[in-house]
């Protein structure tokens, strides 16, 4: 999936969230290619915090704008065709997962 915006102002954005956990946890999650694609881990990563705020409700509606204003899904369109609990299994995944996200979010048809 790729950056709907240049990534400084996807950086910016994420910024915005006010929960300390998350901004601090950005430059460790939050992986972008410099073609502006977002590796899936990120998105899982976005969101999980767009999903709980980790219960924070402002974090967790920030969250959610922010995943709006800055990728091609909605955070409605993921939530509907993800589970959380892959999501949060997923999101630090040390192997590609990639075509697996795409397979799931129905950016790739199934081969």
């Amino acid at each position: 999936m790729h950056l709907i915006v240049p990534a400084d102002e996807a950086i910016k954005q994420l910024l915005s969230i006010p929960h300390n956990t998350c901004t601090k946890a950005i430059d460790h999650h939050w992986k972008v290619g410099h073609d502006g694609k977002v590796h899936a881990q990120s998105v899982l990563w976005l969101f999980c915090w767009a999903k709980t705020g980790m219960n924070s409700e402002p974090a967790r509606l920030a969250s959610v704008r922010v995943l709006n204003n800055i990728l091609p899904k909605s955070f409605a369109d993921l939530d509907a065709v993800l589970d959380h609990a892959y999501a949060r299994e997923s999101r630090y995944s040390s192997h590609d997962i990639e075509e697996e996200l795409d397979l799931k979010i129905g950016t790739m048809l199934p081969v």
